[in-house]
């Protein structure tokens, strides 16, 4: 059963500042934590905040990280998604 949905913003800023690597960084650490059969990674449109890219929001959290580089994705496989620790220092409020 699905628990969680890793949304990554595949518009044209976001696909610019990188967003198809940390896709598949997302998808690589998933399946290495063995939680591909619970988290979903999607390629979304945009979410019409570009400045703030490449975006990723965890849903049904709501939480919406910017400014996320491949080297934060262990950090939230890790926190969020295996304890249910949001990363704060990546969190755009």
């Amino acid at each position: 059963m699905i628990r969680s949905h890793v949304l990554v913003c595949g518009g044209t800023g976001c696909t610019s500042s990188g967003s198809p690597k940390i896709q598949a960084a997302f998808e690589s650490e998933i399946k290495k934590n063995g939680l591909e059969s619970e988290i979903n990674v999607v390629q979304t449109g945009c979410f019409g905040l570009c400045a703030l890219g490449p975006v990723v929001i965890v849903y049904p959290d709501g939480t919406f990280y910017s400014h996320v580089t491949e080297d934060d994705v262990a950090e939230i496989v890790s926190e969020h998604l295996l304890k249910g620790r949001p990363v704060e220092r990546l969190i755009y409020n």
